[in-house]
């Protein structure tokens, strides 16, 4: 009688070792799906990236049609125009669609304006050579583009 007693108190629970792995199992899937969550520094890191890409196709697309392309910065975003007949234009193309800036990311020119704007002439020379400032939270990364049309992200 005693054994059977024994044997269904046993089968009624857990042991410290099986809890202790599930703990182990549950704090390891824990760890994972916080490592996977994009904090603020990748987030801007990665905007300023993406941004260095879209300003080295645009200037580009100057180069290969021979006619002027703008981007233009506000604090909600930028977006791409091509100057056709002396008007400006959208630049059509998934990639240059507007974009607006991710709500953790922060947009300043490097002259300290709200707004700014970068053009690229037909031989992809930029007679407005600007410093596009990104920050979020400690997370701050700048995209350049130089006089002679050059693009790069980094302090």
């Amino acid at each position: 009688m005693e054994k059977a007693r024994a044997r269904a108190s046993r089968a009624n629970g857990f042991t410290l070792v099986e809890l202790m792995v599930v703990l182990a199992i549950m704090a390891l899937a824990a760890t994972a799906v916080v490592l996977t969550i994009p904090g603020e520094e990748r987030t801007v890191r990665s905007e300023a990236d993406r941004l260095a890409a879209r300003l080295a196709a645009a200037r580009d697309v100057a180069v290969i049609e021979g006619r002027s392309v703008s981007v233009n910065f506000a604090p909600s975003g930028y977006g791409f125009e091509r100057r056709i007949g002396g008007e400006w234009q959208p630049l059509p193309g998934r990639s240059f669609e507007q974009r607006n800036w991710p709500s953790d990311v922060r947009f300043a020119a490097g002259n300290g304006q709200g707004a700014a704007r970068i053009l690229f002439d037909r031989v992809g020379t930029s007679p407005t050579p600007q410093a596009i400032v990104l920050s979020g939270g400690d997370a701050r990364e700048v995209v350049r583009v130089s006089a002679t049309g050059e693009v790069s992200r980094g302090e």
